[in-house]
Order: C-alpha cells, then structure tokens, then sequence
C-alpha cells in the first residue's frame, strides 16, 4: 500500500513538473500563484472563501449590535477577530 502511496505522488509531481507547475502547486501545498486546475490554487480559494464567509458572519452580528463605522461596531469586530486568532 505504502507503495502504491509513492508511486502516485510520483506521478502527480512528474505531470506537474512537466506541465509547467510548481510541485506545491501540484500537491496542494502552494501558498500563492498557483495556476487555476492546480489544488494548490483550488486550496488558496477554499481558503479565500471562507475568510469572506467569516468576515460576513461577523459584519452580521455586529450589525445586530450597533450601525457599521460606530465606535460599538468596531470594537464588536475587533474582538470578533481577536477571538478568532487566539483559536488558531
């Protein structure tokens, strides 16, 4: 099994290299400039995504609390983003 594991990374390097991408673009390990169809790029648009499904959740329920640009919204928001990268 293990090779069959290996023998497969091979391949997906090899098309890779041979197509004109980056092996982390191949693998999905890229973290910019990956070209479209690769998993790295398919990965840093996943990853896009829900940074902006994020943001909008957040945006809405500040919004429940206070007007956007109060000083209650931001101070809503900042702790939204503090919270969240204290659990990364």
């Amino acid at each position: 099994m293990h090779q069959i594991a290996l023998m497969t990374l091979a391949a997906l390097l090899l098309a890779g290299c041979a197509s004109g991408y980056s092996p982390e673009c191949v693998t999905g390990t890229g973290t910019k400039d990956c070209a479209t169809g690769t998993l790295g790029h398919q990965q840093m648009t996943q990853e896009r995504e829900g940074d902006e499904t994020v943001a909008s959740i957040d945006d809405a329920r500040c919004r429940a609390i206070a007007a956007p640009g109060s000083g209650e919204y931001l101070a809503c928001r900042q702790r939204a983003a503090k919270t969240r990268s204290v659990g990364r």
